[in-house]
């Protein structure tokens, strides 16, 4: 017999309302209404491919749409494209996460018999194959928006079938500190199940966390902002049988969603017009295009200037931006389109810095000190945590708030000099 076949895709977020993105309210309008379009895009993809690829199932881990709008769109969409995966004869496995609790389910939609939405508690369903048990899909839905409950332990390998068996659950796995914690667990609470693999949902970022079992998050399908950049999509696994009765897995990244979101950097050292400015964002954003693979139909790009330059007060006006932005808007019509999100300006006056750090007054002391703290990171983090102690320990801000790593720290202490240049420097 073959491996076994699936497909694990999740965090959807279909129909999720994009807001703030940017200055400008018809382009902030347009914007929004291309991402609200892409998660479903992203989900058609998703449908395509397993019609043609015709796995043995199909695992959706949770957040496929927002609980915040109780989209009836999106559940009827969803309901369809199970509808299509049922005349190709592919089974759907649902558990539903933080953002779509079980609370969340319109009760009017009847979803066709391939769809399998798992309860509130671990349940075991089986895949078989000419009357043979090959597969057997474990898996918990949350039942409400903010879920503490550890669900991994809930889990146990069914002792009734000597087959793959598979985990599908919406968690946040010890580690993966960028996440919100719901359902929290640990890796050794996911292996000590038994289970031969893991098909998890929550975190964004697409991440393998054990071989064996093969644990992964597949990531979200679509990027839904600045902060969620690159590629986005599915995980497309073959579990094979080994000779020591494990199974072995072989994950494929497949894009499904068409929007992408970069940062990107323009070096303007030394760069004294506008129209230097205007060529190199330009050929920055036709490059950053370049780079995407053939999936991708538009980017949405943050503008990060930086460097010395003469023009460094020019660059941080807000009107100056907008005029900027409106240059490189015919970038919306070259494939992929290229959009601009907005646009920061973290440059720095021209000045003549060897020569400032030679002059015996608080600007050249300020500027060694500020050498001295780049050059190691203790130094560095030992003269600001006294000035952050006040912020990080409050009472309630101490909850909300995150200690700096080394690349904010350093983007701290570069704004730090330039503000200190351009206080302490007579004009």
């Amino acid at each position: 017999m073959d491996g076994i076949r699936y497909i694990h895709a999740a965090d959807l977020h279909l129909d999720t309302p994009f807001q703030g993105l940017s200055r400008s309210a018809s382009q902030g309008a347009h914007l929004a209404r291309l991402l609200q379009e892409a998660t479903f895009k992203a989900m058609e993809r998703l449908f395509r491919l397993c019609e043609t690829d015709k796995p043995d199932f199909l695992i959706l881990a949770g957040d496929v749409y927002n609980e915040e709008n109780h989209s009836v769109k999106a559940q009827l969409k969803l309901c369809d494209g199970c509808r299509r995966l049922r005349d190709a004869g592919v089974r759907v496995f649902l558990a539903h996460g933080n953002h779509d609790p079980l609370s969340s389910r319109l009760a009017a939609v009847q979803w066709p018999d391939n769809v399998t939405i798992f309860g509130p508690d671990a349940e075991s369903h089986t895949i078989e194959k000419d009357g043979q048990v090959v597969a057997v899909v474990h898996g918990i839905s949350h039942a409400k928006i903010k879920e503490g409950r550890n669900l991994a332990r809930m889990f146990r390998r069914s002792q009734q079938h000597q087959c793959f068996q598979l985990g599908v659950l919406h968690c946040t796995v010890e580690g993966q500190s960028k996440a919100d914690r719901y359902a929290p667990c640990s890796l050794d609470d996911l292996k000590n199940t038994g289970l031969d693999a893991w098909a998890l949902g929550h975190v964004h970022e697409r991440a393998t966390l054990s071989t064996q079992p093969f644990v992964a998050y597949s990531g979200n399908s679509q990027g839904l902002h600045i902060n969620e950049p690159g590629p986005r999509g599915c995980l497309r696994v073959t579990a094979s049988h080994q000779a020591d009765g494990t199974f072995a897995c072989r994950e494929d990244f497949v894009r499904l969603g068409p929007v992408q979101w970069a940062r990107v950097q323009v070096d303007l050292d030394d760069v004294a017009d506008l129209n230097e400015v205007e060529r190199r964002t330009t050929l920055a954003l036709e490059q950053a295009a370049e780079a995407t693979d053939p999936g991708c139909e538009a980017l949405i790009a943050r503008v990060v200037l930086r460097g010395r330059t003469p023009l460094d007060a020019a660059l941080r006006d807000s009107v100056n931006q907008e005029d900027l932005a409106e240059r490189l808007a015919h970038l919306q019509t070259s494939t992929p389109s290229v959009w601009l999100k907005d646009m920061l300006a973290e440059t720095s006056p021209a000045i003549d810095r060897e020569q400032y750090l030679q002059r015996e007054d608080l600007l050249g002391e300020a500027l060694r000190l500020a050498d001295r703290m780049a050059q190691g990171g203790d130094t560095l983090h030992d003269v600001a945590a006294p000035a952050l102690k006040q912020l990080y320990e409050h009472g309630q801000l101490r909850h909300i708030l995150t200690q700096p790593d080394d690349e904010r720290m350093q983007a701290l202490l570069e704004e730090a000099e330039r503000l200190c240049t351009d206080l302490l420097e007579a004009r």
